[in-house]
């Protein structure tokens, strides 16, 4: 297993030189603090986050451990539902799966808070002004299976137009202290050509490229040699 200190570090990652990005317009939150937000500052670099905060805590702690809580599905609370309720379901199970399996590549998977882990919390909402509630809750699995990734040719949950933000809250597992937060729109895409997006396997795929960019952050962060570089497009 990798280890590596104050893993919030990882979110300024700069792939290669580049010019400071420009923050995207604001929107409602899910799970992030007023404090937090006030606090964002605009992600750099071909594969940073839209929206980056850093605290400070914890820059000496040695983490080799990760807990991923459940992944919480937020909705506007007067806006018709554009994703049936069985779809969220997958799409939040699937997430969970997919995240489980490339951060297990590089770290232990726990369930439970102790020494040198982790905790974070994602937060998938559309793009919205009005205010917004918990509306599903994934599963969580004692083990991510392949096997149990929904991948049918159902048609595609994500409505045409749709824009995806998912929110991430990292902490430290046993004293709740917050490392670091981001906001990635569109799956840290630039965008998501829902046109493309026709069956489960093509929304799946969108899920697992977010997971691969996600461990490629904390790799690039470390300084570790053979990071698996995210699929284009990306931002």
């Amino acid at each position: 297993m990798y280890r590596f200190g104050g893993i919030f570090g990882f979110l300024l990652l700069v792939a290669g030189c580049a010019a400071p990005g420009e923050a995207p317009p604001a929107s409602t939150s899910a799970i992030l603090q007023p404090a937090i937000r006030a606090a964002f500052q605009p992600g750099e670099g071909d594969f940073a986050p839209d929206l980056v905060y850093r605290s400070g805590t914890g820059s000496q702690q040695v983490y080799d451990k990760i807990l991923l809580d459940p992944i919480l599905y937020f909705a506007p609370l007067e806006q018709q539902r554009r994703v049936s309720s069985g779809d969220r379901q997958i799409l939040l199970n699937n997430f969970y799966i997919l995240m489980s399996e490339e951060l297990g590549k590089d770290f232990e998977l726990v369930q439970e808070p102790q020494p040198g882990t982790v905790r974070v919390q994602f937060a998938v909402l559309p793009v919205t002004e009005d205010p917004v509630a918990i509306d599903t809750v994934s599963m969580v699995l004692s083990k991510a299976d392949e096997d149990r990734v929904v991948r049918d040719l159902l048609a595609s949950p994500i409505a045409r137009g749709g824009e995806i933000v998912v929110e991430a809250m990292w902490m430290d597992a046993q004293t709740g202290s917050t490392l670091g937060a981001t906001v990635d729109r569109h799956l840290g895409r630039q965008a998501i050509d829902t046109e493309q997006l026709k069956n489960w396997a093509d929304v799946n795929q969108l899920l697992r490229d977010y997971a691969v960019l996600i461990r490629y952050r904390i790799c690039r962060y470390r300084g570790a040699e053979g990071c698996v570089t995210p699929p284009e497009p990306l931002r």
